[in-house]
Formats: structure tokens, sequence, C-alpha cells
């Protein structure tokens, strides 16, 4: 049986791609723009030069066409930096300052107005369950709500809306921002192996006090 030939992407694949991607940087751009809790179609379309219909025949509801949006501005404008321990946060949060000034509309729309933050949906997703998975290997004997508490902590600091509230509330330049967030983060980390290590040790003490119970009363003569 012969296997099926790969079909090769035809022009026509390429200009709906093409129009796709036009429609997408549009919204994003709009968003910058008027940074309203509402980007209609119609603004959408005068911007990406296409009838309102045809944004429909790319995305079938406006959660596709947010979705899309957020992944364009993922791998686009404020780019997602993998990490694999939370002492890397605050490195990362510094690069993320700077691309947040590049974009201070950009990333205002996507902190505080509605149709951002369904914008930012599946990175927010994405970056928490990064975090629970770093926090991880510091958090191992804490309780459940302590680790939830902790995890919550960090991903609000490594977050575009500390960088918002910090600048407009406080007026604070992108590198004060970025040295205020890793001193909070840093102290909340070494709280949290503070607290780690002192609950490995209580959990040690207990499970070794009936032990040593045991051994004495071996020694007790019957």
């Amino acid at each position: 049986m012969k296997a099926a030939k790969r079909r090769e992407p035809s022009l026509r694949d390429e200009y709906a791609e093409m129009t796709r991607q036009r429609i997408v940087a549009a919204f994003v751009e709009t968003l910058e723009d008027e940074a309203a809790d509402e980007v209609s179609v119609a603004a959408v379309a005068k911007r990406a030069k296409v009838a309102e219909r045809t944004i429909y025949r790319h995305f079938k509801t406006r959660a596709e066409l947010f979705e899309a949006a957020g992944e364009w501005i993922e791998d686009n404008v404020f780019s997602y930096i993998p990490f694999t321990s939370p002492d890397e946060l605050p490195g990362i949060f510094r690069k993320l300052c700077k691309s947040f000034d590049q974009h201070p509309h950009l990333a205002r729309a996507i902190a505080m107005t509605r149709v951002g933050r369904r914008v930012r949906a599946g990175f927010r997703r994405h970056l928490i369950d990064q975090h629970h998975k770093a926090m991880a290997p510091l958090a191992r004997h804490l309780s459940t709500k302590e680790v939830r508490r902790a995890e919550a902590l960090a991903s609000y600091l490594n977050n575009v809306l500390a960088w918002s509230a910090l600048r407009e509330d406080f007026g604070m330049s992108s590198t004060e921002i970025a040295d205020a967030i890793e001193w909070a983060l840093s102290t909340l980390l070494n709280d949290v192996r503070k607290r780690d290590a002192a609950a490995a040790r209580q959990r040690a003490g207990k499970s070794g006090k009936p032990q040593r119970k045991r051994a004495a009363a071996a020694k007790e003569p019957a």
C-alpha cells in the first residue's frame, strides 16, 4: 500500500496564512493604540484592510482571535522565557521590563483591560504551571496552603500587572521596578526555603521520637 503523499502548501494556502497573520497583527496594533476594554471587529478589519466577513472566515469566534493574538504577542513582542528554578525569575523579569518599556501601551492594555486579560489568558496558564513546577523542589515539606500561597505570590510578582502598578502608581523606572521585584522575590524565596527546612526538621523530629522511645524501652530490664 502506497503511503499518502504529503500535500505541499499551495499559493492559496500561503495567501490565507498571510491574511490570518495580518488580521492578528492588526488586532494587536488596535489594542495597543486604543487600549480599550473592547476592540471591535470593524476596527480590526479596517486596519487589516479586509472585510469583516474575512475575519470570521479565519476566526469562528472572538475567543479564537484572542488566543491567536496572545500567541502572536508571546512570539513577537513579550517572548516567553522558559525557566526551571524560581531563582531565575528576577533576571527574566528584568528582561521583560525592557520589553514592556518598548511597548508600554500594549503592556498596559494586556495588564489592565478586559480584552487584554482575555488575550493573555493562555500565556498566564502556562506561566502559572511553570511556577508550580519550579517551586516544587523548594517546598517539599510545606503544607498545600503554604505552597499555594508562595506560588501565587511568585506568579503575581513575575507579572506585567506588577510592572504596570509600580510604573503608574509610583512613577518608577524600569530599572527601579526590576530592582524592587528582585528584592521581593529573593525575600520570598529565602523565606520559603527557611520554612521548608523548619518543616523538614519538625517532621524528622516527630518520626524519630517514637523510635527513641522504643529503643529506650528495649534497654529496660524485663
